[in-house]
């Protein structure tokens, strides 16, 4: 866990050396999720509801993927760019690491401008959990906490399953 927070504060030092390209990068993350944001507004305000569930109750179901989306996106990436390291020859320097080359890999690409879909995704929450009236009991609250860190799996799964494929086709090739 320490050598994860080294890589973590390794990449912030990075990406805050140009801030004005991370903030103007991290403002284009949230305008191109509040596209989609805005998709679900004109469609909700056109038909009201869609099989009973209402606009509040769909915008909670859109934070939560965006939520575990941006988490996945930004934690989970190392392998997008897995193939390129391997042509390059950077993934022989980390198999004689003495580290776990997934691990390596994972943490070799932290980007800190998707937390503008974050930023967003928490916007939603505070406006769509009070305005969906749904009586939050425990088991509701852990039921979303439990969505949310099942959706970073997946879709970190996905992510993971994506670089295997690329290597597959690049190897035919």
């Amino acid at each position: 866990m320490k050598l994860y927070f080294r890589y973590f504060s390794i990449h912030i030092k990075s990406q805050m050396q140009y801030k004005t390209s991370f903030f103007l990068t991290l403002t284009g993350q949230f305008l191109t999720s509040f596209s989609a944001f805005l998709s679900i507004y004109f469609l909700m305000s056109r038909f009201h509801q869609v099989q009973n569930f209402t606009y509040n109750e769909v915008l909670l179901c859109f934070a939560t993927v965006l939520m575990a989306f941006s988490l996945a996106e930004c934690f989970a990436r190392g392998f997008d760019t897995f193939s390129t390291m391997i042509g390059n020859g950077e993934f022989d320097r980390i198999m004689v690491r003495p580290r776990n080359e997934i691990f390596q890999v994972l943490a070799s690409r932290i980007d800190f401008s998707r937390i503008g879909r974050l930023i967003q995704a928490i916007i939603i929450f505070i406006y769509a959990i009070p305005a969906s009236r749904i009586t939050w009991t425990f088991d509701k609250i852990l039921t979303l906490i439990l969505m949310i860190i099942g959706g970073v799996v997946i879709f970190s799964g996905l992510f993971f399953s994506l670089c295997g494929t690329m290597l597959f086709h690049n190897r035919r090739a």
